[in-house]
């Protein structure tokens, strides 16, 4: 007899996590039911059990980032995509309009039902192949951070072979993947951390160098260092954005995607337009950045950075492992 529930990681009303039963999903028009073999975690999830992400609808099924296999068909699919191996766009709604999304637009695991389950259902339009030569932890890592850091980098950010990059905060999983992508088209990379260890780790993996941003003159050490930034990959901009004047090229670009580190910024709106700085907010990407980026991956064989994989039954812990910020790259549940 075929399953009607399924074991689940359900953020509760009051805000406790558990493992719990839930129904199992079923495929409407246009959907597809997917086992799920492994999920990743993002700081999103971290914000949403605190109860600080706008739009709180609880109780829900958490988790953006997945990839598994193809069992259930609805209606007008297509029977190819029976038991193909995917991974799966972590949004819905972006839109027709590539330049930005529409207001529909919303990321999976809250308020609609994530990855973090042993099934969950999708439009059809949201999968891609998983490339064979990842693991299906690797495949579960990408997209979020693969998709937020080649849309910043790549589309907002113009990224070119012998760019300058300055990556911020090289342990986070979108800082990662905007590593080894800028890396792979050939530009020069440097990074910033308050870890020596996460530092050298980024060098290994062949960035050029960094410094320690809680260091009061880091800025000062990375124009010393590097000669001028033409690109900034940016979780959390720094409080005095002047500071980024002191190391930054002319017709430079600053890309942010996070607000984790001062939530409100100065600047010096004369430095800002004389140097034709350009300062661009940028979250998530569309599904054709989604398809570029998987595919730009596969052409490169690029293997986005895990750092430790749970069994999905310590789901738990691993919400807690993230929230500890010692991890350098992603936290991957493995179904």
């Amino acid at each position: 007899m075929e399953r009607k529930k399924m074991n689940a990681l359900v953020l509760k009303e009051d805000k406790t996590l558990i493992i719990t039963e839930q129904a199992k999903p079923v495929a409407g028009p246009e959907e597809v039911v997917l086992s799920v073999k492994a999920s990743a975690l993002n700081h999103r999830e971290i914000w949403i059990t605190k109860g600080l992400y706008p739009g709180m609808k609880l109780p829900c099924i958490l988790g953006a980032d997945g990839a598994g296999v193809v069992t259930e068909l609805g209606a007008g699919v297509s029977q190819e995509w029976k038991d193909k191996e995917v991974i799966i766009y972590p949004a819905y709604d972006w839109g027709t309009e590539e330049q930005a999304p529409t207001r529909q637009f919303r990321v999976l695991g809250m308020p609609d039902p994530g990855t973090m389950a042993e099934y969950i259902k999708v439009p059809v339009s949201s999968l891609v192949e998983k490339p064979k030569y990842l693991s299906w932890e690797e495949a579960a890592a990408l997209p979020i951070a693969s998709l937020t850091s080649w849309r910043a980098l790549v589309k907002k950010g113009g990224l070119k072979e012998g760019h300058k990059v300055l990556i911020t905060g090289i342990g986070g999983g979108v800082a990662q993947a905007g590593l080894s992508t800028a890396l792979a088209m050939g530009a020069q990379v440097y990074v910033t951390s308050s870890s020596a260890a996460k530092i050298s780790a980024a060098v290994i993996a062949g960035a050029q160098g960094g410094v320690n941003y809680k260091d009061e003159d880091w800025h000062l050490q990375l124009k010393a260092l590097t000669g001028g930034i033409d690109i900034v990959l940016d979780s959390s901009p720094s409080a005095n954005l002047d500071n980024y004047f002191k190391f930054m090229n002319y017709g430079g670009r600053i890309v942010t995607y996070g607000s984790t580190g001062a939530p409100k910024t100065t600047i010096s709106i004369s430095k800002f337009f004389l140097r034709h700085i350009q300062f661009i907010g940028s979250t998530m990407g569309s599904p054709k950045d989604f398809r570029d980026v998987i595919s730009f991956m596969a052409k490169h064989e690029l293997r986005p950075k895990i750092h430790q994989v749970f069994p999905f039954e310590e789901a738990i812990t691993a919400v807690k492992a993230l929230e500890s910020g010692e991890q350098m790259g992603k936290i991957v549940l493995r179904h």
